[in-house]
């Protein structure tokens, strides 16, 4: 038996079960930073020797592909409050994206997507396709017409062959840097047009567009007042220089007690903006460097007596907005310029209106 026995093979010890599969979502990451070195500030108040280095802002962004056809965006916003307040963060965009059209599966092979929660509104992201926002704010912004985001929901539809998109939104109103205050919804669409066949970001593009907005009454809070925009932006860039330009309207529903009642009034504002980035040596000769630039604009921003400014940086209701300066593309992640701006209101007493500053800007990403 014990010959027997040691001829007997060792058992073997049980299998291991099979390790559970974990998914892992790979996400996305990129920045984008704006630091900035000021010289300059109001006229007659003693800071036009005034400078300091800031950061204008800087954008932390995660991107993810949750699912099929379904995608993710969170992007922190940093910069400082003004005042005496230090550097803190807030939210930017933070929304879900569902393409519902897909490899030109739509209408006339069209594509589609939804989104739904913090987003772009129906200019921005058009626009800074052509204007180095690093430098400034588009017109539409600085003059306080709508905010660069809010709370919604959108959809796009893309066009086959190029030929543009079609842009509507929902969404609050009051844009990402303050809740919801009131019951009332703002409306947005934007027809962008690439007629000749280029893209969104290049070649000649044109872009109406309407923002249908509605505030809550100080005076009867039960109705709503107007609070409508409209305008178009025009765009060409080429490889040696880019034009573009804007002309927007916006219309305020003014109200006052009478003895007779509640008044209300429409008076409207104007902006009517022009800028070019050329590229001289490109221009001189087709190897000449793309590099360099040369960055021009001039902003006109009118209104009716009685038009109250929204909230924005231009805080008259008439004057012009002008910049000039030069630009350099160090590599595709890093740029700089060095520019000129003057904000001058037509007609104001204050001279804190008047500010002339000289810029050094700069744009860094990964």
């Amino acid at each position: 038996p014990a010959v027997a026995a040691a001829q007997q093979a060792p058992s073997q010890p049980p299998a291991a079960a099979p390790a559970t599969p974990t998914a892992s979502v790979p996400v996305e990451f990129s920045g984008l930073l704006f630091p900035q070195f000021v010289y300059g500030g109001a006229k007659g108040n003693g800071t036009r020797s005034a400078n300091q280095f800031q950061i204008e802002r800087a954008y932390l962004t995660a991107k993810a592909k949750i699912g099929d056809r379904t995608t993710l965006r969170l992007t922190s916003d940093i910069y400082r409050p003004g005042g005496n307040n230090g550097y803190t963060m807030r939210a930017k965009y933070a929304y879900v994206q569902y393409d519902y059209w897909t490899n030109g599966e739509g209408f006339m092979g069209t594509n589609a997507q939804v989104r739904l929660g913090m987003q772009q509104t129906v200019l921005n992201e058009t626009e800074e396709a052509f204007w180095p926002r690093y430098v400034a704010k588009i017109a539409a912004e600085r003059a306080g017409f709508f905010s660069s985001a809010d709370l919604g929901a959108s959809t796009t539809l893309t066009f086959p062959n190029a030929m543009g998109e079609l842009f509507a939104e929902v969404a609050n109103g009051p844009g990402y840097a303050t809740p919801e205050n009131d019951r009332f919804k703002d409306y947005s669409a934007r027809l962008t047009l690439t007629p000749f066949g280029g893209t969104m970001a290049q070649g000649l593009v044109l872009a109406p567009w309407f923002y249908k907005g509605t505030v809550q009454s100080a005076l009867r809070p039960a109705e709503g007042r107007k609070r409508d925009r409209a305008g178009i932006f025009a765009g060409y860039k080429a490889p040696a220089f880019m034009l573009g330009g804007d002309y927007e309207v916006s219309t305020n529903e003014n109200e006052r007690n009478t003895p007779a009642g509640v008044v209300t009034e429409d008076r409207s504002g104007k902006v009517l903006s022009a800028y070019t980035h050329l590229k001289p040596l490109a221009m001189m000769s087709p190897t000449g460097s793309k590099a360099w630039g040369v960055l021009l604009r001039w902003d006109q921003v009118s209104g009716d007596n009685g038009y109250l400014p929204n909230n924005g940086d231009f805080p008259a209701v008439k004057g012009k907005f002008i910049v000039a300066g030069i630009t350099h593309d160090v590599n595709s992640k890093l740029s700089w310029a060095l520019d000129w701006q003057q904000q001058s209101p037509e007609g104001a007493a204050a001279p804190a209106l008047d500010v002339r500053t000289y810029n050094l800007h700069v744009s860094a990403a990964f």
